[in-house]
């Protein structure tokens, strides 16, 4: 974890016993996954629409996504973020806490995360956080 004034805060978030990094500044709030709807031919990861203040929201279960387990936690919680005008649902089964990340906390991703939407691998104390890039996630889920 970094004391450089410069680090990018990261919203620490767990799926499936991975930790996970979402940049703060794309997040708009945090709501329970009450009901999710299911879309007939999507992905097993794409867990299907949630309604959010009448606004349909893509939930994604990070986990799953990343092929490190699945979110089983009910009433979990879903990382609302926006990039580039565009809204994902993260589904997660904790929200951790907020962490700052700079360039020298980081390694590259490997290169099957990156494919996946993956930044870096970041050390926030003890844990090692995979980095999200939420700009190409809601390119590949989103497309």
């Amino acid at each position: 974890m970094s004391d450089d004034p410069r680090a990018e805060p990261f919203l620490i978030v767990k799926g499936g016993g991975t930790c996970f990094g979402v940049p703060q500044r794309l997040v708009r709030e945090i709501v329970p996954a009450r009901r999710v709807t299911r879309l007939p031919g999507a992905p097993e990861a794409v867990r299907g629409l949630l309604n959010v203040r009448g606004a349909l929201v893509t939930v994604l279960d990070l986990a799953a996504h990343f092929a490190v387990g699945r979110c089983e936690t009910p009433d979990a919680p879903v990382v609302i973020a926006v990039t580039e005008g565009r809204t994902l649902g993260l589904l997660v089964d904790d929200v951790l806490e907020v962490a700052p990340l700079s360039e020298g906390d980081v390694l590259p991703a490997a290169p099957g995360d990156r494919a996946r939407g993956a930044s870096s691998l970041g050390h926030f104390g003890e844990r090692i956080v995979l980095a999200v890039d939420l700009q190409e996630l809601a390119r590949l889920v989103l497309a």
